[in-house]
């Protein structure tokens, strides 16, 4: 006779933060495409005009081309990166369904996740840090963005440590010993 484990509670916190995050980023993706959308419909002529009137100045305004080119590469790009993003939003929304449900592929999706997001996470510590020492920029920011970014390790550091719980591993059939 096979009786169905209880969900652990911290499991439920991690499908509610997955499922937060993917709507953030269906909406968030849902934004470049209509901005992506925007920028393709921007008239030329109104943007060669507004370019006059800021470029008196300047030495070499962009030509019509060149700009209708750069128009197209914006919006082209943010409606690629909108379709990224809202893919990768209901990927998450997917994989929250399946924490709640306790399905196998789940925990081992958001385990890779999360480590890919501790290797990012990382890499944008360092990565800034040479850049900021580079640039000498804001040293407040800079604070911030690392708060932000160690914060956002010790998060997935806990949750990755957590998913390897005997009790959450047994959740998901996950441990060789039931």
């Amino acid at each position: 006779m096979t009786q169905s484990m209880k969900r652990p509670f911290g499991v439920t916190i991690i499908a509610i933060l997955e499922l937060v995050g993917s709507v953030v980023l269906i909406f968030g993706g849902l934004s470049s495409l209509v901005s992506g959308a925007f920028f393709a419909a921007i008239p030329i002529e109104n943007v060669m005009t507004e370019m006059e009137q800021q470029e008196q100045g300047q030495q070499q305004p962009l030509s019509v081309a060149e700009l209708h080119a750069l128009i197209q590469l914006l919006g082209s790009s943010s409606i690629v990166m909108g379709a990224i993003v809202m893919v990768i939003g209901i990927g998450y929304l997917i994989v929250s369904y399946g924490l709640l449900k306790g399905r196998e592929w789940a925990w081992t999706i958001t385990v890779v996740l999360t480590m890919i997001s501790i290797i990012v996470q990382i890499v944008f510590i360092i990565t800034t840090s040479i850049l900021n020492a580079s640039l000498h920029h804001d040293m407040n920011t800079s604070l911030y963005h690392l708060i932000d970014q160690i914060i956002g390790i010790a998060i997935n550091g806990i949750i990755l440590y957590y998913l390897y719980h005997p009790s959450v591993k047994r959740y998901f059939k996950k441990s060789q010993h039931s």
